[in-house]
């Protein structure tokens, strides 16, 4: 599965989450219209980090702690 992240408030630091989206099938760049915990991402900013690694986390380590909950469960279980 091709993972994006995208941010969701990116403008305020103290509230950004990190969500997961699929890739939007027609633009595989851009992310899919929903995360995997089900909210629209027209609002949301993608991030460029990709992990380099097969094995690597999903999300941007240095916004570990700002990773949605049920996004990282829908990602470990699909």
């Amino acid at each position: 599965m091709n993972v994006i992240v995208v941010l969701e408030n990116p403008g305020s630091p103290d509230l950004v989450v990190v969500h997961a989206a699929t890739s939007d099938p027609d633009l595989p760049s851009s992310p899919g219209p929903v995360t995997a915990c089900g909210l629209d991402t027209a609002e949301m900013v993608r991030n460029s980090w990709q992990p380099t690694e097969p094995d690597r986390h999903w999300w941007p380590p240095e916004l570990r702690s700002r990773t949605c909950p049920r996004c990282d469960q829908a990602i470990r279980t699909a």
